[in-house]
């Protein structure tokens, strides 16, 4: 064991103890979200969201339920700040409050892990404001709870195992939540791109997997493939960037099976962001290819 390890433990073990000593004494109320204060939330109000009954947005209740199981896990390992971290977060999720997954500047990561994990932020972020959370609620509320495991568990610089584990879960619920967002053949696939890349991430991938799959049952007559960029560089650079990137996503494309002659490929540069932003901005969700049937 590490002497972070056994820091962990022992202060985990003293602290832990303290808690659930403390609730153990604690009137086991039925949960009102209208009546939990943040200062006694651990120590009375943890036990109460564990056990109420189901209420407020199926987002939410899923959220609820995927953050007491990491809890659960972070009690395991005596990992305090971890701990209350989600804790907090499962409480806010239970009171029906907006409970965002966390940011990537919230972590220390490793520089190579930092963009894959931006990129993997802004597709779930794109997701989940294109009504994933009402049109697939539980499987939104996982994606969400699987990234926050895969941040966690890359900052805690854990087994390989473990953030795989991790990271391979998210991008399977993921996929889940933009199939059901998947409606017609007017859908605008979303493939995201690290800082001044056009490297087609793991991530990207999947949702080329889908486009291919999505095209092969409807034949449309045409396959826009659009290139945008953020405003943290030069104009006139974004406007290459952008080219650069819609011509990597129509390579991949045509590499699965879409016609070459079916695309369209345009380039915005950062004319058209999704995140307004003042210039110099880097901003993940505009660093992206938009995939449209026409």
């Amino acid at each position: 064991m590490t002497s972070r390890a056994i820091a962990r433990f022992a202060v985990g073990a003293g602290l832990l103890a303290g808690i659930v000593g403390c609730s153990e004494h604690a009137p086991r109320l039925y949960y009102d979200p209208a009546l939990v204060e943040d200062s006694n939330a651990i120590l009375y109000e943890l036990d109460a969201v564990r056990t109420m009954e189901p209420q407020g947005p199926l987002f939410n209740q899923g959220l609820r339920t995927g953050y007491l199981e990491y809890v659960s896990t972070m009690e395991n390992e005596f990992d305090v700040p971890d701990y209350f971290h989600f804790a907090y977060k499962s409480i806010d999720s239970a009171k029906g409050e907006q409970v965002l997954p966390d940011t990537v500047e919230s972590r220390t990561l490793p520089p190579e892990s930092e963009l894959e994990l931006a990129a993997g932020r802004a597709r779930l972020m794109a997701a989940l404001d294109q009504t994933g959370r009402r049109k697939a609620p539980f499987e939104a509320a996982r994606a969400q709870t699987l990234f926050d495991c895969w941040l966690e568990r890359t900052e805690d610089q854990a087994r390989p195992e473990l953030i795989e584990a991790c990271k391979g879960a998210f991008e399977q619920a993921l996929a889940e939540v933009e199939r059901a967002l998947v409606t017609g053949l007017d859908n605008v696939y979303l493939v995201f791109f690290a800082w001044d890349q056009a490297d087609i991430s793991p991530v990207a991938a999947s949702v080329l997997d889908q486009v291919r799959a999505d095209y092969e049952r409807g034949r449309p007559a045409r396959v826009v493939v659009a290139g945008h960029a953020d405003r943290s560089g030069p104009e006139g650079y974004n406007l290459v960037l952008s080219q650069q990137r819609a011509e990597a996503v129509a390579d991949a494309l045509a590499a699965l099976g879409v016609p070459e002659n079916a695309m369209t490929l345009e380039a915005f540069g950062e004319s058209s962001p999704r995140v307004p932003t003042a210039d110099g901005v880097r901003e993940p969700q505009n660093r992206r290819v938009e995939i449209v049937f026409g």
